[in-house]
């Protein structure tokens, strides 16, 4: 009887292993798709955001064509850009077009809480490369501190003090980046709501 008590909680042990294990390579395996899905969408987001930038400064100098063509070519690469939607709304207020400028200022508040979540993304991987440069600095000084250790040579040496110097310097600007606050995480404008309101007017729509 003993013997088969001991059988069956070896059994539920070995079962509870399997089990944890199995869970943990799917979390693992989710994780990194969702890390590689972000960075996907991260790196399209770059592509978007020069016709973004480029329509933004078209419509600041009062562009409104331009300014039109350069944010819809930004949807187009990325229907999540957030602030295209919100210069391209403006732009069709101006046109008098309100109900697709209500259209575009409904995709901006939609799409904000993801765009947050990709931008967080984008400083995390930020800081980790700020870290990976970090390291990088202080393995280099350490080796440039060990030839100084073993060199009498005066030119080398003042060379290598000088490395030494120049690369303490880049590290410092590293270390001031990674200490620069974290930026707290946005909610949508009080400036959306308030456009998005103005255009549910025009459109008699306000209640």
């Amino acid at each position: 009887m003993k013997e088969n008590c001991g059988l069956f909680k070896k059994r539920i042990c070995v079962t509870l292993i399997v089990f944890i294990f199995l869970l943990a390579g799917r979390v693992s395996f989710g994780q990194k798709h969702f890390y590689m899905t972000q960075k996907k969408m991260y790196e399209k987001f770059k592509m978007a955001n020069k016709d973004f930038l480029k329509g933004k400064e078209y419509f600041l100098k009062g562009n409104y064509k331009k300014a039109e063509k350069e944010l819809k070519k930004c949807i187009e690469t990325m229907p999540e850009h957030v602030k295209a939607h919100f210069y391209l709304s403006h732009v069709l207020y101006k046109k008098e077009d309100f109900q697709r400028a209500l259209e575009h200022i409904e995709k901006a508040k939609e799409n904000f809480e993801f765009m947050a979540d990709l931008l967080a993304y984008a400083y995390q991987q930020y800081i980790f490369q700020l870290r990976g440069q970090e390291d990088t600095i202080d393995s280099q000084i350490s080796e440039l501190r060990d030839k100084l250790s073993k060199t009498t040579d005066p030119d080398t040496h003042r060379s290598l003090e000088g490395q030494i110097t120049s690369l303490e310097s880049k590290k410092g600007i590293v270390r001031s980046k990674l200490t620069e606050p974290v930026a707290p995480s946005e909610s949508i404008p009080a400036d959306y709501f308030y456009f998005h309101g103005n255009i549910l007017f025009r459109l008699n729509k306000h209640q």
